[in-house]
């Protein structure tokens, strides 16, 4: 059986019409097809090399040299108005402004800016001038009286023995020095006191041996005796058992822990006397505040229960450790207390501000906070404005601290800070798309006029 060719159909099976002009026509499309594609990639490479070729002035003339504030995608190779909104088109930035974007001042993502003085007028935009000053009444604390623990005293004795009467039997009465406070009877004292005696002889002059007189004159003194029981002994020559104690300074009794009949140690304190002409005022400091009050620091107090009645001092100290129960810092204050009006354990507020004319401050308004970070916007003169960073301490709503990044007398812009960021941002934006020669056209085909 013979083998039947290739090119020849099985019998009965004919092509259908126009069969073969349709395979005409699908070889000439895809040979036209072919034909444009190599011509597209030809006229391309073709025009890369020429872009690499021209000379820096002539391919300046392609570039976009001015944008819309407010429609950055729109850019045009010369000054006018934007078609979309009708803003004056503005200068694109030069030289190497993108690689300063964001880094401006430190502040990511912002560049400085040059906005026309026409057009700051226009928006609003006000200035304040960073200066040292108090927020409001200061930082609001509260504050209790305390005494002066310099000049808090404790009465006691040298000597044991028995409490035979208590001039001074109340708490708060108000003690003069030398006034007596109770008597004690004690023989020990009495021993004592015969020694001296002994050791004194006669009283007449040779009539005692030096060295034991001084020996029991220094044991008596050591025992709490006053110079006057010691003359009263030279002068009578007779031995006493009982002693009264007199006050040593002028103050309020604060404690007693003694009564009449009771048996006292030689080493148990009966009184504690304060001098309360002048006060302390403990205040207590939050965590938050610790940073916000410091020695020097002016203060005025304000007592709960003398409305009207102020007390200027100073913060003189503040405590080294945080409470671990109310995790506050203590800061003491003195006052002066002459008129006696402030008595120990008196509650009353205290605002703190600074003895140093104040902390740096600007208008609340002017700091932008992004969460991440905080920033003002320098005004440079001639329409220039500049970013930058700041760390931020207390505000009260119309003010606010600057603790670093700008320094006083620099002029911040204090109001319209949105819209000048808006403009740093668009800007930085720019620059950063055009690269290290941010006048790039980023003009779409058709688009520049």
């Amino acid at each position: 059986m013979s083998e039947m060719p290739r090119s020849t159909l099985p019998t009965g099976h004919e092509p259908p019409p126009g069969a073969q002009l349709m395979n005409v026509v699908r070889w000439a499309l895809f040979g036209g097809l072919s034909l444009l594609a190599l011509v597209s990639i030809a006229s391309f490479v073709a025009w890369r090399v020429g872009e690499s070729r021209a000379p820096a002035s002539v391919s300046s003339t392609r570039n976009a040299r001015y944008y819309c504030p407010m429609h950055p995608s729109y850019t045009s190779d010369k000054p006018g108005e934007c078609p979309i909104c009708g803003m004056q088109l503005e200068l694109i930035p030069t030289g190497n402004a993108a690689s300063h974007a964001g880094h401006d001042g430190d502040v990511p993502g912002l560049t400085s800016v040059q906005i026309p003085a026409a057009r700051v007028q226009r928006i609003g935009v006000r200035f304040a001038v960073a200066a040292r000053g108090a927020l409001g009444e200061g930082v609001p604390l509260v504050g209790f009286i305390t005494p002066d623990e310099t000049r808090l005293k404790r009465v006691q004795l040298r000597v044991a023995g028995w409490v035979q009467e208590v001039a001074m039997d109340r708490t708060g009465e108000r003690v003069l020095a030398g006034q007596p406070m109770l008597t004690l009877y004690s023989p020990e004292l009495y021993q004592s006191e015969r020694e001296y005696l002994i050791a004194s002889g006669d009283g007449t002059p040779g009539g005692h041996d030096a060295g034991a007189h001084d020996a029991a004159r220094e044991r008596l003194r050591l025992m709490g005796v006053p110079d006057a029981e010691v003359a009263r002994l030279d002068r009578e020559r007779v031995a006493s058992s009982r002693l009264t104690l007199p006050s040593p300074f002028s103050g309020t009794v604060l404690e007693r822990s003694v009564v009449a009949g009771q048996y006292v140690e030689a080493n148990m304190p009966l009184y504690t006397v304060a001098d309360l002409s002048r006060v302390w005022v403990l205040v207590d400091l939050y965590e938050s505040d610790i940073g916000r009050v410091h020695v020097g620091d002016r203060a005025r107090f304000t007592a709960d229960g003398l409305p009207g009645r102020v007390f200027d001092g100073a913060v003189d100290f503040i405590y080294p450790t945080v409470s671990n129960e109310t995790r506050t810092l203590k800061a003491r204050l003195a006052l002066d207390n002459r008129e006696g009006l402030l008595r120990p354990g008196m509650y009353g507020k205290v605002d703190a501000g600074s003895a140093r004319g104040g902390a740096l401050v600007v208008p609340a308004e002017a700091v932008v906070n992004t969460g991440e970070v905080s920033y003002v916007f320098l005004a440079r003169g001639e329409g220039h404005f500049e970013p930058r960073r700041v760390w931020t301490g207390r505000g009260d709503g119309d003010l606010v601290t600057v603790l670093r990044g700008i320094s006083e007398g620099d002029t911040v812009v204090a109001s319209a800070s949105f819209l000048i960021d808006s403009e740093s941002r668009l800007k930085a934006a720019i620059a950063g798309l055009s690269g290290t020669t941010p006048g790039a056209s980023t003009t779409p085909p058709g688009h520049a006029h």
